[in-house]
């Protein structure tokens, strides 16, 4: 692969991969959540716990004991029956934000000053009611009131007492301004307090319980976490780098001091009636020495929450998933490694793709698929078994980016190079066609061939192939009623070659001209013209002979060609091996030598290049020497021009359609005698 190429490529993985980047920063909260709430549907919290336990007002407790809001009184004896049990602690998941309706102050204000004096309307106002009875039983149970934070209403953080956490919370903890609480009557007598839900995710889910919320200066704890340390024997409640202790260990955080964790979609079921509570139809074992949570889940309530593994939940469940979580370790914990950990990943997926994408090692892009298949899996188990949330989308969306841009980068150079290859090709059958038609325009006609010699017939065939070769031949009559002939192979392909060819023929014929009776001579003389020419790549073979049109003899150099073929009246056919010599342009001043054959009326001697032995089929086989000869056994009473047809012919139907690797040069030099009118007329 060309270096520019492969800066293109790596460049182009590069630019994927920081758009991988970029959608996973912008979209990487919607991606996680997408991710981790599968999980949680795919491998839920076990739908029980033998730690928490829900008592809820449903629709069957306000069918009996009336519409909601309840007298206080009726809530009073509820909470007194769960505190017979003994549990760890009670959380009331329940607002009290107005005083109770049927309140002494109420009675008394129906009635005018007329209507009631005012010792009866003294004595009235000093009855007990409702609200001090709740707030007695608050009081001496182990009760924990609920906070929510709000903007606006609720009171004024200067009215409340805080419970502070000590250390340093996270940087994105949440700030309230005031707090909705219970009518202070009830809320300041509680033991403890804790915010209970912040606002969901910007998609209207609850995933997660504050562990602490910043009220002013003073960090404050969570409803679920402050009974869960209750549960666990108290103690303060202290932020650390790694947590927030309590509970008797430490619960890790998202970076808003909030804790994630495993959901379950069956405490529906375990869930104890209000009303069975009352009646006293519950065994108390069932409640002591565990976590309380009192809620209120009848039709009508607002507290319906929509969370990962369910679309509707009673915010009271929430909260006893989360004590649970924290009481046994059910927690999701994002650590600081886990972002490294996906970039690292990304980085090693992003490398296998450039690696794989400049050629250096193709299989990786098969393990980089691989890894990305995996990485899911991986997550998974880190989810299932540790309740580690590592997000595999990130590295998985920043591959599938690099990986996008290297198949659109490929298929661009892909594209690049066939046109570039279109190009070329027009280009090179351009240069051939121009080949073919300056090697086909300096080689002489059939015409022209049978003018030539007195006593001589003289066939002879150029077929170029598509690559276009340096094949030529010649024939000249001399002095003396003497004809040349000579048959030449350049080395090399194109219009280079046919070029050289050119030149080859050109000093060859010039030569021969001026020989006088010195073949070797010539020859020589012409390789020494040759090797004069810079272009060192450049080599030929050539077989020159004179034949005396009045004896048939023939003198003949062989300077690396083929050796020609002799091939008399009755069929038989002789190869005439030739002591030869080395190519020309191999050795300055060699001594190539003449060798003499006497030819009879009647013979032929035929001449021909590489391109005719070494024809090719589909199958891989060559045309070869025997084949060139059983082509010469079925025309040995042909003409010089119809034995050349006929061998040529043989040759590419040889072939049968394959494109022709070679030149195809074939010379036939028939010797008729002295009677060689009436066997030119034959």
């Amino acid at each position: 692969m060309r270096p520019k190429a492969k800066r293109t490529i790596i460049a182009a993985v590069l630019a994927g991969a920081l758009v991988g980047v970029l959608l996973s920063i912008f979209g990487g909260e919607f991606q996680r959540r997408l991710v981790f709430d599968s999980w949680q549907n795919w491998a839920p919290q076990s739908d029980t716990s033998d730690q928490v336990v829900v008592v809820m007002i449903d629709d069957a407790s306000v069918e009996a004991k009336g519409q909601w809001p309840w007298r206080r009184t009726d809530v009073a004896a509820l909470l007194e029956n769960i505190a017979i049990a003994e549990p760890a602690v009670i959380g009331i998941d329940i607002y009290f934000t107005e005083p109770d309706r049927l309140r002494p102050q109420n009675f008394a204000e129906l009635y005018t000053e007329d209507a009631l004096d005012e010792a009866t309307r003294a004595k009235i106002l000093t009855l007990p009611y409702g609200d001090q009875y709740l707030a007695s039983v608050i009081e001496t149970a182990p009760t924990v009131m609920p906070w929510v934070t709000t903007n606006s209403g609720g009171r004024s953080l200067s009215e409340l007492t805080f419970e502070a956490v000590e250390g340093e919370p996270p940087v994105g903890i949440a700030r309230a301004e005031r707090m909705l609480t219970s009518i202070p009557l009830l809320d300041d007598v509680a033991l403890a307090k804790g915010v209970v839900v912040g606002p969901p995710d910007s998609d209207g889910i609850v995933r997660r319980v504050p562990l602490s919320v910043m009220a002013g200066d003073t960090v404050t704890p969570g409803f679920a976490v402050q009974l869960a340390n209750i549960a666990s024997g108290g103690g303060s409640l202290r932020w650390t780098e790694e947590g927030l202790i309590g509970a008797g260990k430490i619960v890790p955080s998202d970076p808003t001091a909030n804790l994630e964790f495993k959901m379950s979609t069956g405490w529906e079921e375990d869930v104890i009636t209000a009303l069975d509570v009352l009646n006293g139809n519950v065994d108390v074992e069932e409640m002591h020495g565990k976590v309380v949570l009192l809620g209120f889940g009848a039709t009508g309530t607002t507290d319906i929450v929509a969370t990962p593994v369910s679309s509707e939940t009673q915010g009271t469940l929430v909260q006893a998933q989360a004590v649970d979580a924290i009481l046994n370790g059910h927690w999701l914990a994002r650590p600081s490694w886990a972002q490294w950990l996906e970039i690292a990943f990304a980085l090693a997926l992003v490398a296998m793709l450039i690696v794989a994408g400049i050629g250096f090692a193709k299989w990786l892009v098969f393990a980089a698929i691989g890894v990305g298949a995996l990485l899911p899996i991986g997550s998974f188990i880190a989810y299932d078994s540790a309740g580690l949330l590592i997000d595999p989308a990130r590295p998985i969306v920043i591959a599938l980016c690099a990986g996008i841009a290297l198949v659109l980068v490929r298929y661009a150079l892909t594209f690049a190079e066939l046109v570039e290859k279109r190009i070329v090709t027009a280009e090179q059958e351009k240069e051939n066609e121009s080949a073919r038609k300056l090697q086909l325009t300096m080689v002489p006609s059939a015409a022209r061939l049978a003018k030539l010699g007195t006593r001589t017939e003289i066939g002879a065939v150029l077929e170029p192939a598509k690559s276009v070769g340096g094949d030529f031949y010649d024939a000249m009559e001399l002095e003396g009623n003497r004809l040349a002939f000579l048959v030449g192979d350049v080395s090399g392909k194109g219009l280079r070659a046919a070029l050289f060819m050119a030149l080859s023929k050109s000093v060859s014929k010039n030569n021969l001209l001026r020989s006088g009776d010195d073949l070797g001579a010539a020859v020589r003389q012409v390789n020494t013209e040759l090797m004069a020419e810079e272009d060192e790549e450049m080599d030929l073979t050539l077989l020159v002979g004179i034949i005396d049109c009045s004896t048939g003899m023939i003198e003949m150099v062989n300077a690396g060609h083929e050796d020609p073929m002799l091939v008399r009246p009755d069929g038989s056919i002789e190869v005439v091996k030739m002591t030869g010599g080395l190519r020309l342009r191999t050795l300055d001043e060699f001594p190539y030598e003449v060798e003499k054959l006497q030819m009879k009326p009647g013979e032929s001697l035929v001449i021909v290049t590489d391109g005719a032995t070494d024809a090719m089929n589909v199958k891989g086989d060559r045309f070869g020497l025997d084949r060139v000869l059983e082509a010469l056994k079925d025309s040995a009473q042909s003409s010089a021009p119809e034995r050349v047809r006929h061998i040529a012919g043989k040759v590419r139907a040889f072939e049968r359609g394959m494109d022709p690797a070679d030149d195809l040069t074939i010379l036939v030099l028939r010797y008729l005698g002295k009677d060689a009118a009436a066997s030119k007329s034959n």
